[in-house]
């Protein structure tokens, strides 16, 4: 095969009302193109001018050599470690593979290794609880209408905007909140609770045996990420497994994570740590201490494809978070073939690269623009920002 070279980049925006989507495209002089999604939060311009700015890293280069792309794009850049660098870096490689599995007329999963999990992955809702009002009544109506809907694992907030530490008062109705979801599901379905980094140590220990009574599967992100000793506290004092991740960027960080502390499942997020190159990596540091993989993927439907082909490869993988279920009612037509999330589980796709395309028409008619964004007022907002990440 001759080499190819990728020869320039496009960047497409999308209006959804609470983190603007950002899609991203390189074109090849093969005539082939490579997709992939660079969202993170309320930057969407940002990213978009990061990535024409960097574009000197890989106009040019081939995209079968994600090894070295990513190493340059991560090593050359001063300040490597930030969350714009590298969710550049996490869109490039992305875009990268989708390209060489066309280029192949293999699907990404087969290119990482094949599928060891079958042709689904077991998910777990998140964007369900929007209409709860903060309320337990709320959340367990809500809760009930996400078993309805054919999962068995959902994933929730009930600490609405608490930061360091919680009055008795406020934590009682924390803890109300998951009572009612857990009566309201029954025994059976797994119950994800979502910590946002809030909480000092102590205070997040103190939680965590309040919830104990419900059999919560995780308690994620109890710590802000800027702390790893409070996070190692916590893993080791908690009776409840701890999940985190969603924060950290890159292998090194996970190093840190799986060595240091007891954390039990480990969240990156692909569209920022790094992309399926460094994904990869951080699977393999996980397995060999036997933690758990569950991606962190509060994002548009493009990283829901490119998720499911890395995770079908992960011997360890456990679940995946999902939005799409409860996400915008048009989310589906962004995608040409919308990738199916059924019965609480997402079908990976087939085809060559990760086996999707953006409809450029759905793409335009909702291009983002500060007064195409759906109008939600400043409560709305803060309660979809900080409970549904």
């Amino acid at each position: 095969m001759s080499q190819t070279s990728i020869t320039d980049v496009e960047t497409y925006i999308v209006a959804n009302p609470w983190k603007p989507w950002v899609f991203v495209q390189l074109e090849t002089d093969a005539g082939v193109t490579g997709l992939a999604e660079a969202t993170t939060h309320d930057k969407p311009r940002t990213v978009a001018a990061a990535i024409e700015e960097m574009s000197s890293y890989f106009i040019g280069k081939d995209p079968f050599d994600t090894e070295q792309i990513w190493l340059e794009m991560y090593r050359d850049e001063w300040f490597s470690k930030n969350v714009i660098n590298t969710t550049v870096c996490s869109a490039v490689d992305m875009a990268c593979w989708d390209i060489k599995g066309k280029l192949l007329d293999k699907p990404v999963y087969e290119l990482l290794g094949g599928k060891v999990h079958g042709d689904r992955l077991r998910a777990y809702a998140n964007g369900w609880y929007t209409d709860a009002d903060g309320q337990p009544e709320g959340f367990a109506r809500a809760a009930k209408r996400v078993v309805d809907d054919g999962y068995d694992a959902m994933k929730f907030d009930p600490f609405s905007t608490a930061w360091q530490r919680m009055s008795k008062k406020e934590l009682n109705h924390s803890v109300d909140i998951v009572r009612a979801v857990r009566e309201a599901v029954g025994p059976d379905v797994d119950l994800l609770i979502e910590g946002h980094g809030r909480f000092t140590a102590g205070q997040a220990v103190d939680v965590a045996r309040k919830l104990d009574e419900f059999e919560p599967t995780w308690f994620e992100e109890p710590c802000p990420p800027d702390s790893i000793n409070s996070l190692g506290e916590v893993a080791d004092k908690s009776p409840i497994p701890i999940a985190t991740g969603e924060r950290h960027m890159t292998k090194h960080d996970f190093f840190e994570l799986v060595t240091r502390t007891d954390v039990d499942i480990v969240q990156p997020d692909l569209m920022n740590t790094g992309g399926v190159t460094e994904g990869k990596k951080i699977a393999g540091i996980a397995e060999a201490d036997h933690v758990s993989f569950a991606p962190h993927n509060p994002q548009g439907p493009v990283a829901t494809a490119i998720y499911a082909h890395l995770c079908a490869t992960v011997p360890n993988f456990m679940i995946q978070e999902v939005f799409q279920t409860y996400d915008v009612e048009w989310v589906d037509d962004l995608l040409q073939e919308p990738v199916s999330v059924q019965d609480g589980h997402v079908h990976i796709p087939d085809g060559s690269g990760y086996g999707i395309e953006l409809d450029m028409d759905m793409v335009e008619e909702h291009k983002y623009s500060e007064d195409h964004v759906h109008t939600i007022n400043l409560f709305e907002k803060d309660w979809e920002t900080r409970q549904l990440n």
